[in-house]
């Protein structure tokens, strides 16, 4: 066996893990299940499904490989059973034949993957990888479950799950602090909490005297003063709290109460509230621009078209006290055009810059001139997820309390797990966290496509007489597929629209 460091971090990753493996021919069997015992700690082989059962029922392993034709019971039949047993078993179906009856009823029963003989190594590598990843993320979930009602005061704070030093799971209002839509987004922006921890005086921090994370575990129920950079690049004073998860080792448990309102950041560290707002100048975000121009910068001028992103490069020709001067190709400009801003991104920057006011577009020298601009942590590269502008065959009906809503609501975007829907009248009694039900209809060629699925309002955003409300889903199997169709396409139709736009004059 290939002793890499990918296979050994695979072995690794299932050792907590005990695997069944069901084949009828006894040759592939034996060499299989040895291959296996390279892998996981503990594995049980059988050679048919009626077998294969009586052991899953003796030994309950996480994850079972098994064959489809069999004697005595069928593979379908028997993951069938076990999944009834237990629904988080992770059950892969090997087959010699590409039978889309046995597919459809293997998406049906919850089937996690559906592997071609002969195995390949590295398909059956990253397949197990996946199933890995999976059993910890539900792990993680139990974890983060059935310890939140050891929190003090969890309801207003926000809470996070570390193993280590690593961000494993976070509640709703870390979600919403970070802007972020699910745990996969806000993983994505950091793993590791110490990261997050900002220089401030007698705060806690990384420096050269001590390493923050041995500071929480050397004095256990401590409070700590830490400062937090949110979604809207204000800093925060939180009073932040470690628990270890005792039967857990290597878990714990962080709270962070936002005190911000007190106003005593200036009491730890005045020079650092002072930096605080001069990062926020003008002043300062045009001399980073300054810079950039005096050494030819690369900077990348990136905007979203309906959801589409539309990049290129630029070069800044003017700064004053007055206006910038950027110069950026035609299609670009077209895009600015059409979005009013854009965002500004370059290695000497410390973060996006966000581009507004517009004054002029002159597209026979290819210059935008524009007079506002500030620093911003979030921009159209960060996304975690394609979100894009729906046509008019797409429609929604949102039922809230068993009243429908659906003429006085249009869409903003829609991604694969979240839409961004505006009301001019926000139902009564909705909120964030409550639960509402979605019905989707999309058009896929010529037939509509009903997507029906529960809900979670994630944040709601009331200007003026409009209220902006964001709804979060998980679709699985056909649903899900039936979504990424539309979008893709959706993509495809708009690239052919900007295209046609930038001819436009």
């Amino acid at each position: 066996m290939d002793e890499s460091n990918t296979l050994k971090q695979l072995r690794t990753s299932l050792q907590p893990y005990s695997l069944l493996y069901v084949e009828d021919n006894a040759g592939l069997n034996a060499q299989a299940t040895a291959l296996f015992k390279k892998l996981f700690e503990s594995v049980y082989s059988a050679y048919n499904g009626e077998e294969g059962l009586k052991l899953f029922e003796q030994h309950r392993p996480a994850i079972v490989i098994t064959d489809i034709t069999m004697p005595k019971m069928d593979g379908l039949t028997m993951a069938e059973a076990i999944l009834k047993i237990d629904s988080e078993v992770k059950v892969i179906i090997t087959t010699a034949h590409d039978d889309q009856e046995f597919l459809h009823k293997a998406i049906r029963i919850g089937i996690f993957d559906f592997l071609t003989k002969p195995l390949r190594i590295d398909i059956l590598t990253e397949t197990l990888t996946r199933c890995s990843a999976s059993l910890r993320e539900i792990l993680h979930h139990k974890i983060f479950n059935s310890n939140l009602h050891a929190i003090f005061n969890y309801q207003n704070s926000l809470v996070l799950l570390l193993q280590g030093e690593k961000v494993v799971m976070a509640n709703q209002p870390c979600l919403e602090f970070f802007n972020s839509e699910s745990m996969e987004a806000l993983r994505t922006r950091f793993d590791e909490f110490g990261k997050l921890l900002l220089e401030h005086n007698g705060f806690l921090y990384d420096h050269d005297r001590f390493h923050w994370f041995n500071e929480l575990t050397q004095n256990p129920g401590k409070l700590f003063n830490v400062k937090i950079a949110g979604k809207d690049d204000t800093h925060h004073h939180f009073i932040l709290r470690y628990q270890s998860i005792p039967e857990k080792e290597g878990y714990g448990v962080l709270s962070l109460n936002d005190v911000s309102e007190l106003g005593l950041l200036k009491l730890y560290d005045a020079s650092s509230v002072e930096r605080e707002r001069l990062a926020k100048d003008e002043k300062m975000v045009r001399g980073l621009l300054d810079m950039a121009m005096r050494n030819g910068a690369k900077i990348r001028v990136h905007n979203l078209y309906k959801g589409l992103s539309i990049t290129n490069d630029g070069l800044i020709e003017k700064i004053d006290e007055k206006e910038v001067t950027l110069k950026t190709p035609y299609v670009q400009l077209k895009a600015i055009q059409h979005e009013e801003v854009f965002y500004l991104t370059s290695e000497l920057f410390p973060m996006a810059i966000f581009c507004s006011n517009i004054q002029r577009l002159d597209f026979d020298v290819q210059s935008v001139h524009f007079n506002q601009y500030h620093l911003v942590q979030t921009s159209p590269t960060r996304r975690s997820a394609i979100r894009i502008v729906p046509d008019e065959s797409l429609t929604i009906t949102f039922l809230y309390e068993g009243r429908k809503f659906e003429t006085d609501l249009s869409i903003m975007d829609i991604s694969m797990n979240a839409v961004r829907l505006l009301f001019s009248t926000l139902p009564s009694g909705l909120a964030v966290k409550q639960s509402v039900v979605l019905d989707i209809v999309i058009k896929l060629g010529q037939r509509p496509v009903i997507i029906n699925t529960e809900a979670e309002v994630f944040r709601i955003h009331h200007e003026k007489n409009r209220y902006e409300v964001v709804c979060m889903f998980e679709l699985h199997g056909t649903t899900q597929k039936n979504l990424i169709d539309y979008i893709a396409k959706r993509q495809m139709v708009l690239i052919r629209e900007f295209k046609g736009i930038q001819y436009e004059k």
